[in-house]
């Protein structure tokens, strides 16, 4: 029998921690929403500035506010999560902006798909001066995967596909992503000690249990400003990151086509990594990511961007780095 979730209430959850002038745009993209049955859940994180008066001007009996301390947006979303009422959870940061269809289109495809248990859309990206029309199609993966298969409506994904998917990247951004409230009662909920990509972290855990669905359409804004909190902490977030699939590599060490995604992911997260460090001028910690990486996967490309990318005099650096931590300390 189809399950119907049409009418049942939706829980949006907005966690913020000082985006004072920005937050109330998204709220006020939330409360637009063509799809009116739903909760919105504010989390503000123990913010310092304005944040606190800008919520209190909002006259909505469909939100509610959650005030504590600053814990992080992984903590601040359980903390809602704790309290939802909705059949259905979805996502909203507070420096993005939903299209006033995005919710009516995530839980019009939930309704068609009982056998679907969460469902995300493609995003338009604001970086500074660089816009991004489509975020899945600037993925290398996931816009291979879905290469004339993708439709407005939504496309049902296998379990198996999109767990691949994700040991090498993540095309799937909060902002733009639905799931039935049962779920979390399997996966669990954030891990609280990342303090970022932790989204990535869930997503993984989800993955391997339940299906996700894709709307091949933008249904909604991200906005990255300097302090947005995967670039603050970009380094935690990739570093933990790369521990996880280092262990997801071994966990699939029987399933070449598991281990060989996650090899790739480590290999991409290497990039990254280093090339975050070259652009501060950290070549000997950027020749460092690339020979460990190198080392761990045996890409002849990490090794390749120590010597062109970052010159004779940061590979030096990065090599006495990796020997410092092979070697055992003289007494």
């Amino acid at each position: 029998m189809k399950a119907t979730v049409t009418r049942a209430a939706v829980s949006i959850i907005l966690p913020t921690y000082n985006r004072a002038l920005v937050v109330g745009d998204a709220i006020r993209s939330a409360l637009a929403q063509t799809h009116a049955d739903f909760e919105l859940i504010v989390v503000d994180d123990g913010s310092t500035d304005e944040t606190a008066e800008v919520l209190r001007a909002v006259a909505d009996p469909r939100m509610v506010t959650i005030r504590g301390v600053n814990r992080g947006a992984a903590a601040a979303r359980n903390a809602a999560l704790a309290v939802v009422q909705g059949e259905l959870v979805s996502f909203l940061d507070s420096d993005d902006l939903w299209k006033p269809d995005k919710l009516a289109a995530e839980v019009r495809f939930l309704d068609t798909h009982p056998e679907v248990h969460a469902v995300f859309s493609d995003v338009e990206k604001i970086d500074g001066d660089h816009f991004v029309p489509s975020f899945v199609r600037a993925s290398a993966v996931f816009s291979r995967l879905i290469a004339g298969r993708a439709s407005p409506d939504g496309i049902a994904l296998s379990q198996r596909e999109m767990f691949l998917v994700l040991l090498e990247e993540v095309p799937v951004l909060p902002t733009a992503f639905t799931i039935r409230t049962s779920a979390f009662d399997v996966v669990g909920s954030f891990m609280e000690s990342w303090r970022s990509f932790s989204d990535w972290e869930f997503l993984v855990r989800f993955a391997r249990r339940f299906r996700f669905g894709y709307i091949d359409r933008p249904v909604a804004i991200v906005r990255i400003s300097s302090d947005s909190i995967h670039r603050v902490h970009a380094v935690f977030g990739r570093t933990a990151m790369l521990r996880l699939l280092h262990r997801e590599r071994l966990r699939h060490a029987e399933d070449p086509e598991a281990a060989a995604a996650a090899r790739r992911g480590i290999i991409r997260l290497r990039r990254h990594l280093g090339w975050s460090y070259a652009r501060q001028g950290l070549w000997g910690r950027a020749a460092f990511v690339f020979l460990t990486g190198f080392i761990e996967t045996g890409d002849a490309g990490l090794f390749l961007r120590a010597l062109g990318a970052l010159g004779p005099r940061g590979l030096r650096e990065g090599a006495r780095a990796l020997l410092r931590r092979a070697l055992p300390a003289r007494a």
